[in-house]
């Protein structure tokens, strides 16, 4: 998990996010840290004091700063490099000039220093948000897919909103370019999000390449406008209440001309206006007071809302329900343990206030780079031993696909939908049906009563009713919510019923389409599955034919061949009879008696273990003793079933010929145990050996010419037997043949 989660960050991505987290934490400590504690705040719109956090009466709240030391208000304002209490450190006197009820009054102000309340009021305050939407962009980063033009809007615009609001909580002092860059940072996120609103949740109209050039060169050349400070003082905010009102508008287009995106773009609209509205009042009534935070104390609610609706429609409805809360709260309860218990003794500590606030910067950094990394590896533990969800639930369908491919048996199928598919769904009551000659027979059935499943005579209505939600309703106790129909081309070969879900019992409309799909890769898996299945059943019953046959032409051979020959020995004068024609009658009825042997074995009418030994002992003697076959196998009384034996024989018996014959092996050892509820056989041999892929798919087999291992396959998976062959050259070859008489599954 934390493999592919690494591998989908590439190598730009990790240091975007990593530098827009820097320069917010560079800013940090310049807020808390490097700007002057004077012991009093004002507003930097109109210069009037907000706030006095010393004992000296000299400055009262509403008084408006005229100069400080020798810089005027004026110049202060005007060059946003200019900076008040240059060089003053604490305890210093700095002459202040302010007016009051109209008059003006000049001060002696003694620079107070680090107070616990002036820190307290810069801690607790807009900058905060600025890594809101820090973690929001970076969000979008990690978890958005595809990573189309949108998905990057999203990214840019939350991250310039950052930088906008860190900026913009240290311009009041001008300190390092704070000021500049904020009014730049103002243009650059005006093209960005008036390009978003045009696009979410689809566009307008067909973007022009022309239009975007120039709306994007004009912003970037207004933004260098103002690193140079060449435009008319305030005039960003100009830039930034027409990115919000042309983002209204444009939301509003959507809702008016896009009916059916009136779901998706309602809580945007919703998040928009409280950001705006109070700037609209703010500047109507021109009061600078504290209702300007309503918009800052609002604007987290805009990526929140854009994330939301965008995650949502990329995972086709299966978005952030119970379980995605349950984790991510669980996750936060931890880490903030974990972080109170780190924090705890720095309070205690007689350190200076520098200190303290690089060890929270520090600790902030470590927060934000363990949720990172740490994060879904959590969410994946969560998901997969607590909520009993297997597969990521963002790519389930691309998921499944690959997971679907290696399902080449009924049981595994069913095993994968009942313990991977179906609990990543949240799916807890389901009833996979098969459609068989007319009738409805249940493969797999999960919470559901046998009374409570459907027969034959509603297979029409469960095709009427397919693809539909169907809620629950106070006269219908059906368990039934959604009703999938598994079809390949026209013909229905099943149905998927879907019950009880978490955490609402609820498919939503967006999500149906892509269940249906999950149930369309089911069919033709389920198909490939059945036909393979009849397939090999004729192969099967093919196979038995020839063993018939086979046991047939050796009765036939054994009781009249041989014995006519015997008969035609015995009426011979023995006198007129030479060494010539009594060597060519030996070799004669060896040979048939070898040919009766291969084709039906007799000893294999008193077991397998007997039909081995047999087997070893006529090999050893046709090869003149030239190899040595040594059989170890512990074996019961009590018989298999006459098919398992007669296959188990013939793979030992072409696994002993194929040594023989191609590997020129001189030792051969057979060892093993049977017993009426497992074989366990391994026949190892000091022949030649070859180079063997490590695929024993029939198909592949035959395509290396290894026609005798692909019988030995092939008659393996007959009897469900599992075969595995180990070779190399000049190393000899390995062959263990594990079969447990187990229920097959339907």
């Amino acid at each position: 998990m934390q493999k592919d989660f690494l591998h989908r960050w590439n190598i730009t991505e990790i240091p975007l996010s990593l530098l827009v987290l820097f320069i917010l934490l560079f800013y940090t400590y310049g807020i808390l840290v490097r700007t002057p504690y004077t012991g009093f705040v004002y507003d930097p719109t109109d210069a009037k004091i907000l706030g006095v956090y010393t004992d000296d009466p000299a400055l009262k709240l509403g008084d408006r700063l005229v100069r400080i030391g020798d810089v005027s208000w004026e110049e202060f304002y005007e060059n946003n490099r200019l900076l008040f209490f240059k060089n003053a450190k604490p305890g210093d006197i700095v002459e202040i000039v302010i007016q009051r009820e109209g008059k003006e009054l000049t001060i002696p102000w003694h620079v107070a220093g680090f107070t616990q309340r002036e820190f307290s009021y810069r801690f607790f305050n807009i900058w905060l948000l600025a890594y809101v939407y820090w973690i929001f962009g970076t969000a979008t980063l990690l978890l958005i897919r595809p990573r189309d033009v949108l998905c990057w809007l999203l990214i840019a615009a939350n991250y310039l909103t950052a930088l906008f609001l860190i900026f913009g909580s240290m311009s009041a002092w001008h300190l390092w370019e704070s000021s500049t860059l904020l009014h730049a940072v103002t243009w650059l996120l005006l093209p960005v999000l008036l390009h978003t609103h045009w696009i979410f949740p689809s566009p307008l109209r067909p973007t022009s390449k022309w239009a975007l050039t120039l709306l994007y060169s004009i912003s970037s050349l207004l933004a260098l406008a103002e690193l140079a400070q060449a435009m008319p003082k305030g005039i960003y905010a100009l830039g930034f209440l027409l990115a919000l009102l042309g983002s209204a508008v444009l939301l509003a287009i959507h809702f008016i001309k896009r009916p059916a995106q009136r779901r998706e773009v309602s809580l945007p609209i919703v998040a928009t206006l409280l950001v705006i509205l109070p700037l609209i009042v703010l500047l109507i009534r021109g009061v600078s007071s504290k209702i300007s935070y309503l918009t800052f104390l609002a604007l987290p609610l805009m990526p929140l809302a854009y994330f939301y609706v965008i995650y949502t429609r990329q995972t086709g409805g299966l978005q952030l329900r119970a379980n995605r809360l349950i984790s991510a709260y669980t996750f936060s309860l931890i880490l903030g343990t974990v972080l109170f218990l780190l924090l705890r003794p720095a309070f205690f500590l007689q350190a200076s206030h520098e200190t303290i606030v690089f060890l929270l910067m520090v600790v902030a950094l470590l927060t934000a780079l363990s949720g990172i990394m740490i994060f879904p590896a959590f969410q994946a533990f969560v998901d997969q031993r607590l909520l009993g969800i297997k597969l990521p639930y963002q790519n389930l369908q691309e998921a499944y696909s690959s997971r679907i491919t290696t399902s080449t048996s009924l049981p595994h199928l069913l095993g994968l939908l009942e313990e991977e598919v179906f609990p990543s769904l949240l799916v807890r009551q389901f009833a996979c049906m098969e459609v068989l000659h007319g009738n409805l027979k249940p493969l797999l059935v999960k919470n559901v009563a046998q009374d409570e499943l459907p027969d034959e005579a509603e297979i029409n209505r469960l095709s009427a009713r397919s693809g539909v939600f169907i809620p629950k309703s106070a006269s219908d106790d059906e368990w039934i919510r959604l009703i999938l129909p598994l079809k390949v081309g026209e013909s229905f070969i099943g149905f998927w019923l879907l019950g009880r879900r978490d955490p609402d019992d609820v498919y939503l409309l967006a999500e149906i389409p892509i269940l249906q799909a999950l149930a369309n890769q089911t069919a033709i898996a389920l198909s490939n599955i059945l036909q393979a299945g009849q397939l090999r059943k004729m192969y099967q019953l093919d196979i038995e034919r020839n063993e018939l046959d086979r046991k047939s032409l050796a009765l036939d051979l054994h009781d009249s061949v041989l014995n006519e020959l015997a008969v035609l020995r015995t009426n011979l004068d023995e006198a007129s009879l030479t060494p010539q024609f009594n060597a060519s009658y030996q070799e004669v009825t060896q040979r048939l008696r070898e040919i009766v042997s291969n084709l039906r074995p007799p000893m294999l009418t008193y077991g397998l273990k007997p039909a081995i030994d047999e087997l070893a002992d006529n090999l050893m003697e046709r090869s003149g003793d030239k190899i040595k076959i040594k059989v170890d196998i512990q074996s019961e009384e009590e018989r298999l079933p006459q098919n398992i034996e007669q296959h188990l024989f013939r793979i030992v018996q072409e696994a002993c010929e194929n040594a023989l014959k191609h590997a020129k092996a001189g030792n051969i050892r057979i060892q093993g145990s049977i017993t009426p509820a497992s074989v366990d056989l391994n026949l190892a041999d000091d022949g030649t050996g070859f180079e063997m892929d490590r695929d024993l798919e029939l198909g592949s087999l035959l395509s290396n010419n290894h026609f005798g291992l692909a019988g030995m396959v092939e008659r393996a998976h007959l009897i469900d037997a599992q075969i595995n062959i180990q070779s190399r050259i000049n190393t000899g070859t390995s062959i263990q043949i594990n079969w447990k008489d187990t229920p097959q599954t339907l």
